[in-house]
């Protein structure tokens, strides 16, 4: 019953991307303004895309919060790769529509384990819906990977700091960068670091969610902050009080000009995700913090209020 599911609905929705795919570089914005969010598809229809499209089989779920549910993936197709910061079309049994999700989990440990993982809060839209209510452990699906706002120097690049900056959900394509430098530290200490590589000297979190347990993989980032010098974190909560290392509110001017009392302007490059109103308003204070605005990288889901 799955399997047939699936192959109705793999060839359609691939064949709408390919009729309406056009050939890209690397854009400073990711997505399109749109009032209807429910496809996906016809959302990142000109977004480029991996060739592979790789069967996937959930191996383990996990609640991250009230409203986020994280899913571990194993990848059946070994040519399948991503970079820190892309997305997946996931296509799921019983689901006509074609759902999109972010990776948080680093291009490394595809590489080691052959598994992603994605983080997909609850919302009435069918993809998120049938993660929270449908999605098992065994579950088939299939996955390709997109995207065009990536984090992957070459050692040609000049030096650069990085600023991340995320707002609720919008961690997840963040935290896949901060994975990936973290790995990338890693091989570097144990001289396995391939030579066309580039770590940035200085990374700074900014984390921003309602309330602290919607502060998903918050452990983990402070793992990573307490093991590296050069990379530290701010979290922020807009429904609650300053707390525990939590600032209360949202990340405002003099935050992001504190930011650069460690990082340095001219050689930072910042990441944004987070809801619409957000990422405008982060890249107005960054711009106004002298930034260039080709440096500031974004990708923004059109979602419903109820997920934001």
């Amino acid at each position: 019953m799955t399997s047939c599911k699936l192959s109705k609905v793999i060839p359609s929705c691939l064949s709408f991307v390919l009729k309406r795919k056009k050939a890209l570089h690397f854009n400073r914005n990711f997505g399109r303004k749109m009032t209807d969010v429910s496809n996906h598809l016809e959302r990142t229809a000109e977004s480029g895309r991996n060739n592979i499209t790789s069967l996937a089989t959930v191996i383990g779920l996990r609640q991250e919060s009230t409203t986020v549910k994280s899913l571990r993936l194993k990848i059946h197709d070994e040519r399948l790769i991503f970079k820190a910061g892309q997305w997946v079309d996931m296509f799921m049994p019983e689901v006509d529509i074609v759902g999109g999700f972010s990776m948080y989990s680093s291009p490394e440990q595809l590489q080691r384990e052959g598994t992603i993982d994605l983080a997909v809060k609850y919302s009435t839209h069918p993809p998120a819906l049938w993660v929270h209510t449908k999605c098992n452990e065994g579950t088939k699906v299939y996955i390709r990977v997109g995207g065009d706002i990536y984090y992957d120097p070459g050692v040609s690049e000049p030096p650069h700091d990085l600023l991340l900056i995320a707002g609720g959900i919008g961690i997840n394509p963040l935290l896949s960068i901060l994975y990936h430098v973290r790995d990338l530290i890693t091989l570097k200490k144990k001289g396995n670091l391939e030579g066309d590589k580039l770590i940035p000297q200085k990374v700074l979190l900014l984390y921003s969610a309602a309330k602290q347990d919607e502060l998903i993989c918050k452990n983990q980032i402070e793992k990573i902050v307490s093991a590296n010098d050069e990379i530290k974190c701010k979290f922020f909560v807009t429904q609650a009080e300053s707390s525990n290392g939590l600032k209360a509110g949202r990340i405002g001017k003099e935050d992001i000009k504190e930011s650069f009392n460690w990082l340095k302007e001219h050689q930072t490059k910042t990441y944004i995700c987070g809801p619409s109103p957000m990422i405008t308003d982060m890249e107005k204070l960054l711009i106004g913090q002298g930034l260039d605005k080709k440096t500031i990288l974004y990708e923004k889901w059109w979602i419903p209020a109820e997920t934001a």
